[in-house]
């Protein structure tokens, strides 16, 4: 009895109250703080709850607060950024972080002024699938196929081709290395260029079929 009270009177010095009332029962108040050293712990910090874990439910799904550490170690209240200036950071080499309001992987990542995109990777992407969205049936070179569509002569192509060296409406070289290219938009590019070739190639079997027809009354 003489050792609890002793115990209890060492507690009560030190601002602790253990307390077992209705509203808080089996609580511990330490009115003046407390300290926990984790020890030789390489990342513990010290405390461990019995009950409470990773996979245990969280009463708020978007915290407004958080508990934080200072830059002397004590626990304080903080707020949760809006918008964090960085999210994580891999390593020296290989980093990702959100600066500018998108998202860049890697190391020597420039953003342009203005940031038109979300994402910004460094040496390339590598995916089994990829799939990318447009904006209406407007972008597609369909458009090719319909009768107002002004196919150009292959003599003007000719043309542009010696002036330019690069096909027209098709990005130069120059252009590419410079502005770099819009996968979407070079895609219709392309598909236009393959759907005039498809144009020119009827044109000519019509010219085929019809001289060969010529050649056939010439030789009666």
């Amino acid at each position: 009895m003489k050792k609890n009270t002793l115990l209890l009177a060492a507690l009560l010095a030190f601002g602790v109250v253990l307390t077992s009332n209705a509203q808080s029962a089996n609580s511990l108040k330490i009115d003046n703080g407390l300290e926990v050293n984790s020890g030789s712990a390489a990342n513990g910090s010290g405390l461990k709850f019995t009950q409470l874990n990773s996979a245990s439910t969280p009463t708020v799904a978007t915290p407004t607060k958080l508990l934080t550490l200072d830059a002397n170690g004590n626990v304080v209240l903080g707020g949760v950024p809006a918008t964090p200036a960085q999210v994580w950071t891999i390593d020296g080499t290989n980093s990702a972080q959100t600066t500018a309001s998108a998202v860049v992987i890697g190391t020597g990542v420039s953003v342009p002024s203005g940031n038109p995109y979300g994402l910004y990777v460094g040496r390339g992407i590598l995916a089994e699938k990829v799939r990318v969205a447009v904006n209406g049936t407007s972008f597609w070179a369909d458009y090719v196929f319909d009768t107002k569509y002004k196919l150009a002569s292959l003599k003007s192509v000719e043309k542009y081709i010696k002036e330019n060296n690069h096909l027209p409406n098709v990005p130069s070289a120059q252009e590419v290395a410079e502005k770099g290219i819009d996968f979407a938009e070079m895609q219709a590019t392309l598909l236009r260029k393959i759907e005039e070739l498809t144009l020119y190639t009827i044109q000519q079997q019509k010219e085929i079929e019809k001289l060969k027809k010529e050649m056939k009354k010439l030789k009666k």
